[in-house]
């Protein structure tokens, strides 16, 4: 039987790319293969798990980097119909073995790097990954399975894909599930805004794609699905490092990368060090997570990395990307443009919600950021009660705070858990920590509500310094009424108080913990 996979399947994406495209380059640990082979070893793998027992609708947890087996798992799972989950290993330990459970995970297929993680299931069904492994399951045994043709398994774009889980900053993870159509939608949706619209990060077929955003964060943005779509090189680096990352940039020459704004500080400070900074020059940057500062911003620029910004999470996957405006005064309105503005990718839409009225607010006004696109998962996995919080009707509230533009930009301005509001009015804390973050000596900012009798909340700003720097208050202080005089912040956002701290707690996706910062700070 010929077309199995029927509609808009994963597994047809490799297929595809091994017919058009059958001698594009795969890159892993200095070993070279091609998308025709990588699809016959997608083949004999999926027949191999057929042998072991993991059938259509069987959940397998995959624990790794960004590895070729995890590429071709996605693949060989997406052929039989097993659903796959890309175990978040920056979880705690407690939070990882939670999400296992929820998941319904039969399998569990793991690196050497993650073998204290196979006791998490009955040693009989886990897979040994590693090229080194002495578990009952070698990867390298199942990929060497001589079978030629695709299971006989009939598999729609409605039958489910992957099962995801939130990062848990406000309770225990979430989970959501996607179908093989909803997540086909999603990658291709931001691969369309990148190469049909004016955006700095443009991705087109040529490009040699390496994400450095791993797999278990929403399969790394869907990257496995771009590069084999658009018949583009996949280099794929394991475990991130930045040096290792510049290298395979000049070796492999990488023209199109995914991260967040700590990987490229990491790359750059790196690329100076080892005198490499013309390496960089002409990489494309698609960049989000969390706030791009100024710096950072100017930074890039300088080096000639052209970045965009994406915004998006797990349970929404992408819903803008910031495309280049039609006018600007200079370089740094530019700059500042990309880093806070996103537009939305095809599809979908987006209101501002007044959280107390539930009424829509006008352009350039502040509040709740809905959305609406045709690959949201609808519901929380076994969490009715998270369902009715976050999804209403076709619509789904991201609990962020933010704004939009006249010309239809979006501006995400601060988690609505963590906007403050003192005296009735909001105050963006993004704006104010990006402000601090871009003064020389500041490692880290978060600025928090702290309760006030009269206004209900005030703000404080809470620093981490970078090694061998001393700042004081006044300092900071400076900064910030440089704006206030310059009218670009009003006078009542300027902090209460600034505290330096040691450390600043951080969330499995290296975000800083508000939720925990409050506790150590304001009890």
């Amino acid at each position: 039987m010929e077309g199995l996979g029927i509609g808009f399947t994963v597994h047809n994406v490799i297929r595809r790319a091994a017919i058009l495209c059958p001698e594009v380059e795969v890159v892993w640990e200095g070993n070279k293969y091609n998308y025709g082979e990588i699809y016959r070893r997608v083949i004999s793998l999926a027949n191999s798990l057929l042998s072991l027992g993991i059938y259509k609708g069987t959940v397998i947890g995959l624990v790794d980097w960004n590895t070729l087996p995890m590429f071709e798992l996605h693949y060989a799972a997406a052929m039989i119909g097993a659903i796959v989950y890309p175990v978040n290993v920056r979880l705690p330990p407690d939070q990882i073995a939670y999400t296992i459970k929820v998941a319904n995970v039969e399998w569990l297929f793991y690196s050497n790097d993650f073998k204290a993680l196979s006791t998490l299931v009955s040693k009989d069904k886990t897979v040994g990954l590693s090229s080194d492994c002495n578990a009952k399951y070698c990867y390298n045994d199942l990929i060497s399975n001589r079978t030629t043709k695709e299971p006989e398994i009939e598999i729609t774009g409605r039958d489910y894909f992957s099962i995801l889980f939130t990062s848990g900053t406000t309770g225990l993870p979430k989970a959501v599930r996607y179908t093989h159509e909803k997540f086909i939608h999603g990658a291709l949706a931001i691969a369309y805004q990148l190469s049909m619209y004016n955006t700095p990060a443009s991705l087109h077929q040529g490009d040699v794609i390496m994400p450095l955003i791993p797999f278990y964060h929403i399969h790394s943005w869907g990257s496995f699905i771009h590069a084999p779509y658009l018949c583009s090189k996949y280099v794929l680096m394991g475990r991130f490092t930045p040096d290792k990352a510049l290298a395979l940039i000049e070796t492999e020459k990488v023209t199109w990368i995914n991260a967040v704004p700590t990987m490229m500080y990491m790359i750059i400070e790196t690329a100076e060090k080892m005198n490499k900074i013309n390496v960089l020059r002409g990489l494309k940057a698609l960049v989000g997570g969390m706030p791009i500062t100024s710096g950072l911003a100017k930074r890039m620029h300088d080096l000639g990395i052209s970045f965009s910004s994406i915004y998006g999470g797990t349970d929404m996957l992408a819903t803008s990307i910031s495309l280049t405006p039609k006018s600007y005064n200079s370089v740094d309105e530019l700059l500042d443009y990309i880093r806070l503005t996103t537009h939305p990718v095809p599809f979908v839409e987006v209101r501002i919600v007044d959280p107390v009225t539930g009424k829509d607010v006008n352009p350039g006004q502040i509040g709740e950021v809905w959305i609406r696109a045709p690959w949201l998962p609808y519901e929380y996995y076994k969490d009715p009660d998270k369902t009715r919080e976050s999804y209403v009707g076709s619509w789904f509230r991201t609990g962020d705070v933010g704004i939009l533009l006249n010309d239809g930009g979006l501006r995400i301005l601060d988690r609505l858990k963590d906007v403050i509001k003192s005296g009735g009015e909001w105050i963006p804390t993004s704006i104010l920590e990006s402000i601090i973050s871009n003064i020389p000596g500041v490692d880290l900012v978060a600025v928090i509500g702290r309760p006030h009798e009269r206004w209900g909340e005030r703000p404080i700003a809470v620093i981490k310094l970078k090694e061998g720097y001393n700042l004081t208050k006044e300092q900071i202080y400076d900064a910030l009424n440089k704006e206030v005089n310059a009218g670009r912040i009003p006078k009542w956002w300027v902090p209460d108080d600034v505290i330096f701290v040691k450390e600043i707690p951080l969330t499995s996706t290296g975000k800083i913990d508000k939720k925990e910062l409050k506790k150590n700070i304001l009890s």
